[in-house]
């Protein structure tokens, strides 16, 4: 396969070790990426899909799209590549936060909050029709 043009040989053949690490473990390895330059999921992605593509198991080839080196949408070499990255980047930050009442809204409190929101001819209507 064709390196892509913005892959470099030597930080490529330095992270390799890592991305069989990402792609068996779910540790998070980004230190050893950062120490190689690569310091975001975006600079990474060309890499891990070039890793990806070189493994005997690949049987769709990676293609350079609009964005640079990549797969198909919803291939297996897709969902790998989307794995390993999960696994080195682990974002504690984009975890969905619980919420802190329940779902359950007080229909006094939503009406008081609508009423807030209407205008002068608005709130007249209203009054008039309760």
């Amino acid at each position: 396969m064709k390196l892509a043009t913005h892959i470099n040989t030597n930080t490529y053949n330095a992270i390799v070790p890592t991305l069989k690490l990402a792609d068996i473990s779910s540790v998070s390895l980004l230190e050893t990426l950062l120490k190689n330059g690569i310091g975001t999921r975006k600079d990474a992605v060309p890499y891990v899909v070039y890793y990806v593509s070189l493994l005997p198991t690949s049987k769709v080839k990676a293609y350079e799209g609009q964005r640079g080196l990549t797969f198909g949408r919803g291939t297996a070499e897709q969902k790998r590549t989307d794995r390993i990255l999960d696994n080195i980047f682990v974002d504690v930050e984009t975890a969905t936060p619980k919420p802190k009442t329940s779902k359950k809204i007080d229909k006094v409190a939503r009406l008081v909050t609508a009423y807030e929101g209407m205008t002068a001819a608005e709130k007249r209507r209203f009054l008039a029709a309760i």
